[in-house]
């Protein structure tokens, strides 16, 4: 196997696993959502639910305009 192969297979940053795992987090939540909808009575889906959020904001940065208050609009794109 040719080394640069091996080392984005090793290191998961590299080869975008942050963002697989980000990606599996955002449909998990969407089907909880469709499920709860349907289920709302549903404890554990509803602590289910609660569990994926938490790991997204793990995932996802804070935003800039919570921290700062010269919040510039052209840098949201």
């Amino acid at each position: 196997m040719n080394k640069p192969w091996e080392q984005l297979r090793v290191n998961p940053e590299k080869s975008g696993g942050k963002r697989d795992v980000l990606f599996e987090i955002e449909q998990t939540i969407v089907e909880l959502e469709i499920y709860l909808e349907e289920n709302p009575d549903d404890e554990i889906a509803r602590i289910q639910y609660q569990q994926f959020v938490n790991k997204r904001a793990i995932f996802i940065p804070p935003m800039p305009e919570a921290y700062d208050r010269h919040y510039h609009p052209e840098m949201q794109a």
